[in-house]
């Protein structure tokens, strides 16, 4: 096994290990606390924001994916057929595409949902209160979309490690 092997199969690991971590965690109870939290909840996810989680989550996906893309293509010899129906083949290839799905759903459903909430929750404090509660009705129904969508794609990362593990064995 060669350094270049070594330090991309390390990436994956650490990467994906950080994307499962974050994905569970913020599912099931960074965003439930700060949804329960109400108009604070707003400040917690500013100072994500201002910490850099929104620029790290992409990142983390970004090497979790292209080095999971790596390594399956060296395993199955340029993703020979008959390597990738093997059952270890099967069990890294189905991992992997789960991935790729989390990752669609995270960047079309769950980035996306927070950030509309975001900018109308900005532009509401731009406005006199009079007109701030218009422009602030969709965004529990952004909120609760993003959870769900966050939801999802922490099962989904859940059932690639578990693949990614019993492909080893396999």
């Amino acid at each position: 096994m060669t350094t270049f092997y070594l330090t991309v199969r390390f990436l994956h690991v650490l990467a994906g290990a950080m994307w499962v971590g974050f994905a569970v965690f913020s599912a099931f109870f960074l965003m439930p606390a700060i949804q329960e939290a109400g108009p604070d909840g707003g400040k917690v996810m500013a100072a994500l924001e201002r910490r850099g989680v929104v620029a790290l989550i992409p990142i983390i996906v970004t090497v979790t994916i292209l080095s999971g893309l790596w390594l399956y293509w060296r395993y199955t010899g340029g993703f020979s057929p008959e390597i990738s129906r093997s059952h270890a083949g099967m069990a890294f290839g189905t991992g992997g595409a789960l991935a790729i799905l989390a990752a669609i759903i995270g960047i079309g459903v769950v980035s996306r949902s927070l950030a509309k909430a975001s900018a109308l929750m900005k532009q509401a404090m731009t406005l006199p209160e009079a007109q701030r509660a218009s422009v602030l009705a969709p965004v529990p129904g952004l909120r609760q979309r993003a959870m769900m969508g966050a939801r999802i794609v922490a099962v989904l990362v859940i059932i690639t490690i578990g693949l990614m593990s019993v492909g080893l064995l396999l």
